[in-house]
């Protein structure tokens, strides 16, 4: 075992132990049925940076505001700006950092708050933190869906304990909790609404241009194309496909170290910015699932670069996989994308190009 698995592990430990602690200071809450005439008011907690968490529930913002439900969300800065334009979200809680300090501060807010339901959606590998937040919402009723948990919650979800369903029918599972007597399906398609202005701004900026985005170099390292494979990529649609304007979006860094000369990015800093830019484009080739999921909101064609998963108890490729009819995923054979080889590269670039002509 490597340096880093043995502290990460340490860490795991640890913070299990703490939440088992602190959890036996209250009251485990009693099960009750919730009346779903009764719910006016839901938190939807989600304190960490994954953008791609908000978005495969979004359905779940627009289905409890056509209920007349007031949704707030606990999140991060980042998971706030992502949702500026969205007007179905009556009041955000900010978590400035995981400091126990911020943390604490964010506790005492809550604690003054009223909830008729709170959601924990996500799992997440244990965090003292999150059981702090979890244990200053205890007047409300609790569902939630990681095992670690179970002790704040007043009801665990088991939903898909095998990992074997997409991410977004757990939004279909919490709206049949509460409202499962309801004839109708639930529409489970993702909501994102942008602020006009953004969309403004990249219309202007686009012009009559028909657009297609490259996000190669996502945050983690195992998904991070190499400059080959980039090259490769770019060198082809230039090729064959020159009346598109290629666009690459990503982190400022991250573009300016990429090896070609004269590529084009957005000249907007705030993430926002590319979700109206993938709104009006015609294809988008990305490695970052954030990116893939934005593009499935508004159904464009889409190449999405999957690295393997490292583990088979939790198949990420398939649990975040696009959900999006007009996607192409290709996983690599190995835990990380620079491992997909060239020749997979090209066909299914113009794979995607030829399939969904525009």
């Amino acid at each position: 075992m490597g340096l880093g698995a043995f502290h990460k592990k340490k860490r795991y430990c640890i913070n299990k132990i703490k939440i088992n602690f602190l959890s036996f200071f209250f009251n485990p809450k009693k099960n009750i049925k919730v009346n779903a005439d009764n719910i006016q008011t839901c938190l939807l907690i989600h304190d960490n940076n994954k953008l791609g968490d908000l978005i495969v529930l979004s359905s779940l913002y627009r289905e409890l505001s056509n209920r007349g439900v007031k949704l707030s969300i606990l999140t991060s800065a980042t998971g706030r700006a992502f949702l500026s334009g969205n007007s179905r979200i009556h009041q955000f809680y900010i978590k400035k950092s995981n400091a126990i300090s911020d943390v604490l501060a964010l506790r005492k807010q809550l604690s003054g708050k009223s909830f008729d339901i709170v959601l924990d959606p996500f799992e997440t590998m244990p965090s003292f933190g999150h059981s702090m937040l979890l244990s200053g919402v205890s007047h409300s009723y609790v569902l939630g869906f990681d095992k670690w948990y179970q002790r704040y919650y007043t009801v665990y979800h088991p939903h898909d304990e095998k990992l074997t369903a997409h991410m977004c029918t757990r939004a279909s599972e919490i709206l049949h909790h509460f409202y499962g007597d309801e004839r109708n399906e639930f529409d489970v398609s993702y909501d994102l609404p942008l602020p006009e202005s953004v969309e403004k701004d990249v219309l202007n900026f686009i012009g009559n241009d028909k657009v297609i985005i490259i996000n190669a170099l996502g945050a983690k390292k195992i998904c991070r194309l190499s400059n080959e494979q980039i090259s490769i990529i770019y060198s082809h649609l230039r090729k064959h496909y020159p009346e598109y304007r290629v666009i690459f979006t990503g982190l400022a860094e991250d573009i300016r170290s990429i090896a070609l000369s004269g590529i084009e990015s957005l000249p907007f800093n705030e993430f926002i910015y590319t979700v109206a830019l993938t709104k009006f484009s015609q294809y988008v080739i990305s490695v970052d699932t954030a990116l893939v999921h934005i593009a499935s909101a508004y159904e464009i064609p889409t190449l999405a670069l999957y690295p393997n998963a490292r583990q088979t108890t939790y198949p990420s490729h398939l649990i975040w996989a696009p959900n999006n009819c007009n996607a192409l995923q290709v996983v690599s054979p190995t835990y990380t994308v620079k491992d997909i080889s060239l020749k997979v590269l090209t066909e299914s670039v113009e794979g995607l190009l030829s399939k969904y002509q525009k």
